[in-house]
């Protein structure tokens, strides 16, 4: 781990402890944001990657989401230049974007020095397309803060000295097990199995809502504004509209992920300062040694269609 000067992170037990999580908090709030810009998935016959930004941002637009974070890998635009109308069209729409690193790396399979290398690498692009706007934003990809505490801690240092708050993910259905299967039978035109997606994408979200609902309710005895993980397939564009209407439908609001993140429970990600702690859920539970919910993985079945 490189010297970081003055630097270091402050614990602030008694400020985080006096916070309380029962304060009161815009409950049945949802922020949305979307990962791997510009490319995520493989795509059926005929549809670009402009299509499915087109598909993404009309949808959103549409049901009146305030301005979604997009967090963005370079290198894909590196890669196929073409994809760099994806982050025009996005800026266009007037929706941020964020950093997720340049090749979306995983802190726990590198080095501290590599990840921060690779996030700064991402960060001329992101200047360029904001223009003076903040991108200062971080999502990790896969979730994945380290395999080590010197990891975790050490990239908090960064963070914080780089100006950035973490996109948390509070809410998530692994919306990404879809695009692979429906770009299969897309290829073998099959209609049936596509509409047994669609059914089974609805249904995962659905059930995932009561999944985070519950562990918020027994954790805190209320609501917390949650913030979704999407990711920019040809899928999630296809679904996007009646996925924005089950929410709606669920009681939720939308809202900025700014906003989202003044609850408490988010201290963690506004503030790097901050020991490491929960940003998800699972880990609040799992901090308190609590059972998770019953809670279903598509992902096996979906893994055999239209093969």
């Amino acid at each position: 781990m490189k010297v970081r000067g003055k630097w270091a992170l402050v614990v602030g037990i008694g400020v985080v402890a006096g916070m309380g999580l029962g304060a009161s908090a815009r409950a049945q709030q949802i922020a949305i944001t979307f990962d791997d810009l510009p490319a995520h998935g493989p795509l059926p016959p005929g549809e670009t990657r402009i299509d499915v930004a087109n598909k993404v941002i009309a949808a959103l637009k549409a049901a009146h989401v305030p301005p979604t974070y997009g967090f963005v890998n370079g290198m894909a635009v590196e890669q196929h230049p073409e994809t760099g109308a994806v982050l025009a069209a996005w800026r266009a729409a007037g929706f941020p974007l964020g950093n997720h690193t340049w090749s979306h790396m995983n802190l726990s399979q590198h080095s501290l020095a590599e990840f921060e290398a690779d996030t700064q690498k991402n960060e001329p692009l992101l200047e360029l397309q904001m223009k003076g706007a903040d991108w200062h934003w971080f999502r990790f990809p896969y979730l994945a803060e380290g395999d080590t505490a010197a990891k975790k801690m050490g990239f908090r240092v960064y963070l914080a000295e780089h100006g950035y708050r973490i996109a948390g993910v509070t809410m998530s259905f692994a919306d990404y097990n879809w695009n692979e299967p429906y770009a299969r039978c897309s290829e073998k035109g099959d209609g049936k199995e596509i509409r047994r997606l669609e059914k089974s994408y609805l249904q995962a979200a659905d059930e995932d809502i009561g999944y985070r609902r519950a562990m918020s309710e027994q954790l805190y005895g209320r609501q917390i504004p949650y913030v979704l993980l999407m990711h920019i397939g040809a899928f999630d564009a296809r679904m996007l509209p009646r996925l924005l209407r089950l929410y709606k439908e669920q009681g939720f609001t939308f809202v900025a992920l700014a906003d989202a993140e003044k609850d408490p429970f988010y201290r963690y990600d506004v503030d790097p300062k901050l020991l490491p702690g929960p940003d998800m859920l699972e880990g609040a539970m799992a901090e308190k040694h609590l059972p998770l919910p019953p809670h279903k993985d598509y992902g096996p079945e979906l893994d055999k269609v239209c093969r």
